[in-house]
């Protein structure tokens, strides 16, 4: 499949979607979704846990969870409590994100990559049960060939797609709206597509950012 990227026609043999902020509009729901989950006893620490996950979206929930207590409250968790706590934020989450649309654009590029027959995967932070109930829900889990959600960390695997398909890093595009996404597809060498959301924007230099994914059709 053809796409523009950095200024130039290239052919694309893979593509991957974060989903969040790419696929659906789900993230002012996740947002709200941390800034819910903050425990009271420490709603003087809201706003920093805030900066920390506008930050740092594409990782994993666990990851931010365990940030909130360990960087920002000073306290070790156990696995258990964690777990729980991780739990305690899907239950606030997934309701809130059960009715997410697609993001202007997004169902039609993707209806093209399927007539193109392109392989289309989701690597998403999201843990992979509620991951393919959002998609399930909003009616787009039956545009994608493999749907994959954390852990492990995306960069990982980015990795183990490129590894189980044998296609080149450099026929493969990870669309993504966050540093996390931008740091796995440099990780493996492959094209990295910015589609801005509430994230915050990448550290690193971006070589192609859309507003809407069907820029980059042909």
């Amino acid at each position: 499949m053809d796409l523009k990227l950095a200024g130039s026609i290239q052919s694309i043999d893979l593509i991957v979607f974060d989903c969040d902020g790419v696929l659906l509009d789900s993230m002012p729901a996740k947002i709200e979704s941390f800034r819910a989950w903050v425990p009271e006893r420490f709603a003087d620490k809201r706003q920093t846990f805030m900066e920390l996950v506008m930050a740092g979206f594409g990782k994993a929930r666990t990851h931010h969870i365990r940030s909130f207590y360990e960087q920002i409250v000073g306290e070790s968790v156990s696995p258990e409590f964690l777990e729980a706590e991780v739990a305690r934020f899907t239950d606030i989450c997934e309701p809130r994100c059960a009715n997410a649309s697609w993001r202007v654009g997004s169902q039609e590029f993707v209806t093209e990559c399927c007539r193109a027959g392109i392989p289309r995967y989701v690597l998403s932070g999201t843990p992979q049960q509620p991951l393919e109930a959002m998609l399930a829900a909003t009616g787009a889990a039956k545009y994608f060939d493999v749907i994959i959600g954390s852990p492990p960390a995306k960069p990982k695997s980015l990795s183990r797609i490129l590894a189980e398909t044998g296609i080149a890093a450099d026929r493969t595009v990870f669309v993504g709206d966050a540093h996390a996404d931008q740091e796995a597809a440099r990780h493996v060498g492959a094209h990295f597509v910015y589609f801005p959301s509430e994230a915050n924007r990448p550290l690193g230099p971006i070589d192609t950012e859309v507003d809407d994914l069907r820029q980059l059709l042909v």
